[in-house]
């Protein structure tokens, strides 16, 4: 025998239909008629707001949201108190190993070229975040002189937040000067730390070179220091350019210490295989020349005294021979003069 149809307590009460249809499919003056039987005694409808209807605002996940025990005055003091929309609330969620990127720079050309480390879209405040410490908002010259009241929204939206804050603008504009000079006077009031790129490719670069460095110190950029004798002296002759390690090999192996070849005169220099005019003359003039200006002038004074004491000396030395050979002809002709007569 086939079942019957399931009955319905509720089938007998029907709902009045509105007079005219409004906004929603309901008249304006449309009430609902609610009964004790059915919906609880403390149950309010609430009008929803735009986020809450088309699903953007968190509180429709809640499953008690809408009834009668989740409308408290106390529970929307709370809410009122601490909002779920804030976007900061995202940032503790952020996976530390990705280029955090805001959905309101989708479209952006710079994405394209972000190729070295991945990239995840998520509701934040800034533009781009590097690191928990580390944030970038970007800037197009362009945008900013069709609206230049853009720049100050977002940094009031930012805040205080975060310890690096880059402001990365893109030149695409001729005459930047101006704007330029404004960008830099408000990086230096809101701490800021302003990046100017020519391109998109170039901006790019800069955001993965932040998230490639994140969390790494300064080590991985700083010169190793050499262990051994050989490298150090070949660090040291090197710093004097032109010379490179193989002339470096080749004076340590000549003179065996940095005594003998700061010692060692251009001629000695100049006898090492490999060594020109210019590389003999720049090492010996880096290691006697003086390294302040006020030696320096006092070394060429007394050189120049020196050469002139050196002059004199030879004049005097010839003007002597010069009076002992003319003694010497007047010797020799009053001895001719004697012997004549």
């Amino acid at each position: 025998m086939a079942p019957g149809p399931a009955y319905n307590p509720y089938a007998s009460k029907k709902r009045p239909l509105p007079d005219a249809p409004g906004e929603g499919g309901m008249s304006a003056g449309a009430t609902i008629s609610t009964s004790s039987s059915l919906l609880p005694s403390n149950f309010q409808i609430q009008p929803a707001t735009f986020s809450q209807a088309f699903g953007d605002d968190n509180s429709i996940e809640n499953p008690n949201f809408g009834t009668g025990t989740a409308t408290s005055a106390t529970n929307t003091n709370n809410t009122d108190s601490a909002p779920n929309n804030d976007p900061r609330q995202f940032h503790a969620h952020l996976q530390p190993h990705v280029l955090a990127v805001s959905p309101r720079q989708k479209g952006n050309g710079l994405l394209q070229y972000i190729k070295n480390v991945p990239i995840q879209y998520s509701t934040m405040v800034p533009d781009y975040i590097m690191s928990p410490t580390s944030c970038a908002l970007f800037l197009s010259l362009k945008y900013h002189q069709l609206y230049p009241q853009y720049v100050h929204r977002r940094l009031s939206e930012l805040g205080k937040d975060f310890r690096l804050r880059v402001l990365l603008v893109l030149v695409d504009v001729e005459d930047c000067a101006n704007a330029l000079l404004f960008l830099n006077k408000l990086g230096v009031t809101h701490r800021l730390t302003v990046i100017l790129s020519w391109s998109e490719a170039e901006a790019a670069r800069y955001l993965e070179t932040y998230k490639a460095f994140d969390g790494k110190d300064a080590s991985s950029i700083q010169k190793r220091e050499s262990t051994n004798v050989t490298d150090q002296v070949a660090d040291f002759i090197t710093a004097c350019k032109p010379f490179n390690k193989t002339d470096a090999g080749t004076v340590w192996q000549q003179f065996g210490t940095l005594a003998g070849v700061a010692q060692a005169s251009p001629d000695e220099l100049a006898l090492c295989p490999g060594l020109g005019t210019v590389k003999v003359h720049r090492l010996h003039a880096a290691l006697h020349k003086p390294f302040s200006k006020r030696a320096m002038k006092e070394r060429k004074r007394k050189q120049q005294l020196l050469e002139e004491t050196k002059q004199r000396l030879e004049d005097q030395k010839l003007a002597q021979q010069e009076s002992a050979a003319v003694e010497l002809e007047e010797n020799e002709d009053q001895e001719e003069e004697e012997f004549d007569g």
